[in-house]
This record gives C-alpha cells, structure tokens and sequence, in this order.
C-alpha cells in the first residue's frame, strides 16, 4: 500500500506538471490526495508491525512528525524550485521522486519484523474488511479513537489548508511573508511538541486522555483569545496563538495510540482507517461552516472584502461548536470503554 500510494502520487504529481488546464491539474491534485490517504494509514500499520507498546507509541509519532517536512519543503525549497525551474519541471522532478520512493518501498520493506522466509503479503477480501470494521465500531475504545481524531486535527488542518492566509493578510493586515513565516513555525513547532506527546503516550499511557482534553483546552483558549480581540490583534499574540494551535497536530496521533491497544494486530489498519476519518471529517466541516458564516455576513461576492475580522470572528466561533460536540462524544466513549474494561 505504501508502493502504490506513492505511484499514485507520482501519476498526480505528473498530471499537474502537464495540465494543459486547470481541470486536469484539480484530477492530478485529487491523484495526490489519494495516494496520501494509501500512505499514511499504512505507514502506522507498518510501525505496528514492527514495533510494540511504548516503542510503537514513540516511532509513530516521531515518524508523523518527521513526515511534517513535506510542507516546509513545499513552503520553503519547493517553492524556490518552482520559480526556478518552472511548473512543468518542478513536479515532473516531485513526480520523479515519488516514484523512485515507490521502488525503494518494493525493494526494501516488509509488513513484519519476521524473517524472510515467513513474510507474506495478504490482501483481504471486501468482504473480511468490512466485517473488521463493524468489528471495530463497535468497540468503544475505536470510537473513542475516532473521536480523538474529531477533536485534535481540525482547528490545525482547518488553518493550514484553507483560512490562514485570508485570515492573517486580509482580516488581520499581516503580510504574505508574516503568514508564511507562521506556517512554517506551525510545522517547526510540531518538531518540538510531536516527540513531548509521543513520550507522555509511551511512558504513561493512563494520560492519553487527559493530553486529549489538554490539547482541546489549548487550542481553543487560543482561538478564544484571538476572537476576543475587538480589532486586528498584535503580531506577537497571533504568533504565539496560531502555535498552540498546530499542537492539535502531533497530538491527534494519540488516536492511532488508542486505537494499537484496543484491537488485534489484524484489524489495526481498518481500526486507524476507521479513526483517520474522524479528524478530517471534523476539518471539512469546520471549513465548511467558516466559509458559510462568512458569506452569510458580507454575501459570496467573491471580493476580498468579505474577509474582515468580524466576519472570521463569527466564521472562526462555528469551530468552537464542531470541537464541543466532538469532546462530548470523546467523554462518552471513553466512559463506555472504561466500564467496559473494568468488568
């Protein structure tokens, strides 16, 4: 899976290098998108594969934290290789690259930490996958994993992808270099905070959930406090609130820590499937409803006008209620999953 999720990276990353046009180059995007999704949920079965307990806890965080380059690489010497080189030569080299990482895998990994001779590679059928995962729902401590996820990942994905740049340079007047210079950091920061969190889950697992409610409480006081603000609020303070809002990162690793206690090795990749879609579900929500608050204040006039604090302040208050409902269904399951254990 990993192999093919980065060919199929490759394959997207070639089809945006030679788009005659937009349309193609948005598929060639969706190619990459989807080569990520094969990458990721199978890079943590992989460690769990070789790894157990506390040493799994520490390499799949340290692992997702190191995968974080990838965006400053696209932030800072991408970039420049784009200026440099042009589109068409910059991704067909990422292409290149995505694809020479797809041998390496073939050649060099395998699923288990056994001897040569006892590896084997089997696929199930639709019908096992399935009949895993209702398995796997049906345990609390998955969906308690799944709700991890909903309530770290969104506000720091939500930023990320979308609102950080509208939000900094047009509603609060930064400027574009100030904006980038604070995703970077994000993604800097995450270096720090991604091996504190990977330690705490390894050493005293018991604390899990209490660094779920933590980080909640973190990223929403700092949302709080840049919405409380009556006008633009000062360099510094967003600085420092927009990175307590990238720990919501590294910590929503703490859902595939969950998830590696709670289920056999067998069923621990539709298990992390199953919790991955629960902080990208957030996210696309919590876009969803910025941008709709938004042109329900100014109207979808599509001008840049419409990005005003007020309007983000609005925007930026529907996350609070997507994270509320989220922390209300984590306390639940996590109950749930203790009774459960306790008998």
């Amino acid at each position: 899976m990993l192999a093919v999720g980065a060919f199929v990276m490759a394959a997207g990353q070639l089809t945006v290098a030679l788009a005659p046009n937009l349309s193609t180059a948005v598929v060639g995007r969706m190619l990459v998108g989807m080569g990520d999704s094969f990458t990721f949920i199978s890079m943590i079965r992989l460690i769990n594969g070789w790894y157990q307990g506390a040493k799994a806890s520490k390499v799949q965080q340290y692992v997702a934290t190191v995968g974080q380059l990838g965006q400053f690489f696209s932030a800072v010497p991408f970039w420049y290789m784009l200026e440099t080189l042009g589109w068409t030569a910059g991704f067909s080299i990422m292409s290149a690259a995505s694809l020479f990482i797809s041998v390496m895998v073939i050649v060099f990994t395998a699923n288990e930490a056994q001897s040569h001779e006892s590896r084997k590679h089997n696929t199930p059928s639709l019908k096992l996958a399935t009949q895993q995962l209702i398995e796997n729902i049906r345990n609390p401590g998955i969906r308690m994993s799944f709700w991890t996820h909903y309530v770290t990942q969104p506000t720091t994905t939500s930023v990320a992808l979308l609102w950080a740049v509208p939000f900094l340079v047009t509603a609060q007047g930064q400027s574009h270099d100030f904006a980038a210079a604070t995703l970077t950091a994000m993604v800097l920061f995450g270096f720090v905070t991604g091996p504190v969190i990977g330690s705490i889950c390894a050493c005293a697992p018991q604390l899990r959930a209490t660094l779920v409610y933590s980080v909640v409480s973190l990223t929403t006081t700092a949302w709080i406090v840049i919405l409380a603000m009556p006008s633009r609020s000062p360099s510094w303070l967003l600085f420092i609130c927009f990175l307590a809002i990238s720990v919501g990162g590294p910590a929503s690793m703490i859902a595939f820590d969950f998830s590696k206690d709670m289920v056999p090795r067998a069923r621990l990749g539709t298990a992390n499937g199953f919790a991955n879609v629960g902080g990208f579900l957030a996210t696309f929500i919590m876009m969803y409803l910025t941008g709709l608050v938004i042109d329900l204040i100014h109207g979808s006039s599509g001008t840049l006008e419409r990005y005003t604090v007020e309007a983000f302040r609005w925007g930026f208050a529907s996350q609070l209620l997507v994270v509320a409902v989220g922390v209300v269904f984590f306390t639940i399951e996590r109950r749930k999953f203790e009774a459960l254990a306790a008998k």
